[in-house]
């Protein structure tokens, strides 16, 4: 059986350090590891060359111009300006992963949830449900949803009863006795 570790997937080979264990990476703080098997790598290919743009030339003085040519590549739309956001629980910043990832991305938040592993005693506080709420991306914008828990998750001190958008310097409270702070980090993970 072979030995299962965890590597930062943006960094190099040899950028990163790997763990033994889930959790983020020490170089880009924002990025949960992912599992990584050293029996199954493949090398990844390079990229392909960006291919030049089929625009035709101007014709010039007593040149027919010839028909035009689709451009290669489609019409990008403008991308959305990317917001990192983390949610600090108990002195633990957990990054809240951008709706890019697979899956969607967010932060699962609970006593069992992979995500929460990194807070020091979260595990042991029986107020918290197992799967208690989860953090995503709707639409662009950061919502947390209750996991139907039992003792409820709060936004600035209102029970929420489904999805709700939130944002940097929003407080959240998980049951009775786990309080927690929305804010804004910069692409390395320190909080702006």
């Amino acid at each position: 059986m072979a030995t299962v570790i965890y590597r930062c997937p943006v960094g190099a080979p040899g950028e990163c350090p790997t763990s033994a264990t889930r959790g983020y990476c020490q170089v880009h703080m924002f990025q949960q590891l992912e599992r990584y098997d050293p029996a199954e790598d493949v090398p990844l290919a390079p990229p392909p060359a960006p291919q030049p743009s089929a625009v035709p030339a101007a014709a010039g003085a007593g040149e027919a111009a010839g028909p035009a040519t689709p451009a290669t590549r489609p019409a990008r739309r403008p991308e959305r300006p990317v917001v990192r956001l983390a949610l600090v629980i108990a002195g633990a910043m957990l990054p809240v992963h951008g709706e890019h990832r697979r899956g969607g991305g967010g932060l699962a938040v609970g006593r069992d949830e992979p995500d929460c592993a990194a807070v020091p005693g979260l595990a042991g506080l029986d107020q918290l449900s197992r799967r208690h709420a989860r953090l995503r991306w709707i639409d662009g914008a950061l919502h947390v949803e209750d996991l139907d828990s039992t003792n409820g998750t709060f936004v600035d001190g209102r029970r929420i009863t489904g999805p709700t958008r939130i944002g940097p310097g929003q407080r959240l409270r998980f049951a009775m006795d786990v309080d927690a702070q929305v804010i804004e980090i910069d692409e390395f993970g320190a909080p702006r």
